[in-house]
């Protein structure tokens, strides 16, 4: 249970180092923050010994947005995919967050 709570300790370190190496860099810090946050989410699942879909799930998702992505940019000729991917990757900070406090809580229960 400690390695779950500990993981997104651990995710904002690395972000804060991230940010401190490259202060000026176009990404940010916690953009590091899914690859803890799914990872303690899949702790979360095997401590319940729930059936886990994060593989797949994760896969999916990239497979989705990566063909969404290509398919707008050759609509609009004007949007930078790079742009598109990088919202793309703050929607995936968001919804894993969101996903960890919500297995969280409901572990909790």
């Amino acid at each position: 249970m400690t390695k779950i709570l500990l993981m997104p300790v651990l995710g904002l370190a690395a972000a804060y180092v991230v940010n401190l190496i490259w202060p000026k860099a176009s990404f940010r810090g916690y953009d590091v923050m899914p690859f803890f946050l799914i990872y303690a989410c899949q702790l979360l699942t095997d401590l319940k010994k729930l059936p886990s879909f994060l593989p797949s799930a994760f896969l999916l998702y990239f497979i989705l947005i990566l063909l969404s992505a290509i398919k707008w940019a050759m609509i609009n000729k004007n949007i930078s995919l790079s742009k598109m991917f990088r919202q793309f990757w703050s929607y995936l900070n968001a919804c894993s967050f969101f996903w960890y406090l919500g297995l969280l809580l409901v572990t909790m229960i």
